[in-house]
């Protein structure tokens, strides 16, 4: 959908289909809002939510009907309900009691934890309603800490006055930190090639011969785009045919579909425990996949690589060969997903077809050799073994440039057809 609010001649809604009284609100001249419209006490109210690119559906959805909940509940919510001056701090705690429905744990303790060493200090005991825009940016400026770390006390300081709005303890989108920037921390994810690909699977294969565990973790990884916690705390009761159930993955419960590749994978594991990439009862240790992960990227030539740029890398095969950034969104978990039913909350077929595209490419990239072991022409050989241009090459051996050029060129397009990804595969 395009926010192309000069086109907008007069004010319109999208209502939305799943909670009733959720719409989304186009103006003129005015970036899209979420809104709820409900009855209560015998009117029509309209509250706003937050602007769509703020606001994903789904926490448009869960704002909608937690405001509902609180103003139309029964008389337990209106007992509860906060008075206009509630201070921040008993705004934060209501925030947080509400989060602690949705929230996982370990996002929870955190959130706590933000709210009680950084904004309570400096603005638990003031009015909420009081809170501006200068005092917000003072206080953000000096936090004094890691980038990371103001910027989530940002970002947990704006939702408890976006729920303060949501209570009525602050006017509709006064939130005093909308439209603060939260610093990005500069990391770029390394985009892996073909050749890549090749160096990186011969490292795994080096690593097979003495630690095959954990080799085959990183295959899995990298056939499944799955998260190094979700393949390393994987159980067997999870497997459920063609795909995997993950109870609490970082966005809650999801599948992770299996293409053939993966599914070879977790076929070659013993099963002796209740995890699937087990080191007697227990998965692999974090610290040690950590440690072989270092020395696989050092012997492919990849040392800035992460572990979690094979993800970046799953993705990226992905949307190249053509799948839908829907379909893609369902292979990597990233709707929002909160219960069992919302496994099949996505059409199963695309998607299963695709994480078997993507894996068997990914197998055959990094079953292929390296370039310059891959080339049958010695001086072609030698040429992709050394770090030189094509002119300095010819100039330093005597090769001829043209005839170095044209044998290139047709090794490249045999590369190409070796690796490419067949239609119907």
């Amino acid at each position: 959908m395009e926010d192309h609010a000069h086109d907008i001649q007069k004010e319109f809604f999208e209502w939305d289909d799943a909670v009733t009284g959720l719409a989304l609100r186009h103006r003129p001249n005015q970036r899209p809002a979420w809104c709820v419209q409900f009855r209560h006490d015998g009117h029509t109210r309209r509250r706003t939510l937050g602007p769509k690119h703020e606001l994903s559906l789904e926490d448009a959805r869960d704002a909608a009907r937690d405001l509902i909940r609180e103003l139309t509940g029964d008389g337990a919510s209106r007992k509860n309900a906060l008075p206009k001056d509630a201070a921040v701090a008993i705004c934060a705690e209501a925030y947080l009691k509400h989060g602690a429905a949705i929230w996982k744990p370990t996002t929870l303790r955190t959130h706590r934890y933000l709210a009680a060493r950084y904004i309570h200090p400096e603005f638990g005991h003031l009015p909420a309603a009081s809170i501006d825009p200068e005092h917000v940016a003072q206080w953000r400026s000096g936090i004094g800490k890691s980038h990371d770390t103001a910027s989530r006390a940002l970002a947990v300081m704006s939702g408890i006055m976006r729920h303060a709005e949501l209570l009525g303890v602050r006017e509709a989108g006064s939130n005093p930190c909308q439209g603060m920037r939260r610093r990005k921390n500069g990391f770029k994810a390394q985009r892996l090639t073909a050749e890549d690909y090749a160096r990186l699977g011969k490292a795994i294969r080096r690593l097979e011969q003495h630690q095959p565990v954990i080799a085959k973790l990183i295959r899995f990884i990298a056939f499944t785009g799955c998260r190094k916690t979700e393949a390393r705390l994987l159980k067997w009761d999870m497997i459920d045919g063609r795909r995997a159930a993950l109870p609490d993955s970082k966005t809650g419960p999801r599948a992770l579909w299996l293409g053939q590749p993966a599914l070879r994978v977790i076929a070659e594991q013993p099963r002796i425990a209740d995890y699937v990439f087990a080191v007697g009862a227990e998965p692999v240790k974090e610290s040690k996949l950590d440690w072989e992960w270092r020395n696989v990227r050092a012997k492919a030539k990849l040392k800035t690589l992460r572990l979690h740029d094979l993800r970046h890398g799953f993705a990226s095969v992905a949307i190249t060969s053509g799948e839908p950034l829907r379909t893609v969104s369902g292979l990597l978990g990233h709707t929002e997903l909160k219960t069992t039913a919302g496994y099949v909350a996505i059409d199963e077929g695309p998607v299963l077809a695709a994480a078997e595209r993507v894996a068997q490419y990914l197998t055959k990239a990094m079953s292929a050799k390296p370039d310059h072991e891959a080339a049958d022409d010695p001086v072609l050989a030698d040429f992709l073994a050394q770090q030189k241009t094509m002119a300095e090459y010819a100039l330093s051996t005597g090769v001829s440039y043209p005839l170095l050029r044209s044998k290139l060129e047709t090794h490249m397009e045999a590369v190409k057809s070796r690796l490419g990804m067949e239609a119907s595969s």
